[in-house]
């Protein structure tokens, strides 16, 4: 029996070999990240000995103190929203700005749902657990100018991973709701779940299996050259 061009008896070998080249092209990804505040590493996900998907493993990432008003680290399993120009998009980078009309913005100039306008002349800026935000002036005066509206969902594993920090549904109608157990540390930053050191370990294991089924093809294909070989003799 034949799959394509390779024997039967080869055939659970290449898939092996496709799925090590998988599994390194996502571990790959997940180092390239390591430093993207907010990033979510992608794990395989198996059927079989095919990688059929991947999955993006949602576990809290450690803080990093930056001390800047605009760095925000989210404390549990909510989401802020960003409204991009293809719509609303989920995301847990904090890394924020002010653009030149005052409003608090991406690093890419998406606006941060609910987090307002920053007053010209403000001496700094004031976000609290809850999403509150309130601009301090020169005076050493108070103004609420907005309460970021976090977001949560039931299930994450129902969002797709757009580009490396952004989030959307998979289904229109998989909605979230408003935070309940997120809070906001300003002055940190989130950093990526992706422990590089783990990440490098596991590419190397993950190369050598690649390695040894290399090995094992090559085997096999010479023993199957010199059986016809000999087969041709006796014939």
């Amino acid at each position: 029996m034949f799959i394509g061009p390779y024997p039967y008896h080869l055939n659970n070998t290449y898939l092996g070999m496709m799925a090590q080249e998988e599994r390194m092209n996502l571990t790959a990804n997940n180092m390239a990240n390591a430093g993207t505040p907010g990033y979510k590493k992608d794990v395989p996900v198996f059927e079989g000995y095919l990688v059929k998907q991947s999955k993006t493993y949602f576990g809290q990432g450690p803080f990093e103190l930056t001390e800047k008003d605009l760095d925000i680290a989210i404390d549990g399993p909510g989401f802020f929203q960003i409204d991009t120009a293809n719509g609303i998009r989920y995301s847990r980078n904090g890394n924020f700005q002010v653009n030149s009309d005052g409003q608090i913005v991406t690093m890419d100039g998406d606006p941060l749902v609910g987090a307002g306008f920053v007053p010209e002349g403000a001496f700094k800026v004031i976000i609290e657990p809850e999403g509150r935000v309130q601009a301090v002036n020169q005076d050493g005066e108070f103004e609420i100018i907005g309460q970021i509206e976090m977001v949560e969902f039931d299930d994450p594993n129902m969002l797709i991973k757009e580009g490396y920090d952004m989030y959307v549904p998979k289904r229109p109608d998989f909605e979230p709701v408003p935070a309940e157990n997120t809070r906001l540390e300003q002055g940190f930053l989130e950093k990526s779940n992706v422990n590089p050191i783990n990440e490098s370990v596991q590419m190397i294991e993950f190369y050598r299996i690649y390695e040894a089924l290399q090995k094992v093809v090559h085997t096999r294909s010479e023993m199957d050259d010199k059986a016809i070989g000999q087969l041709g003799k006796l014939i």
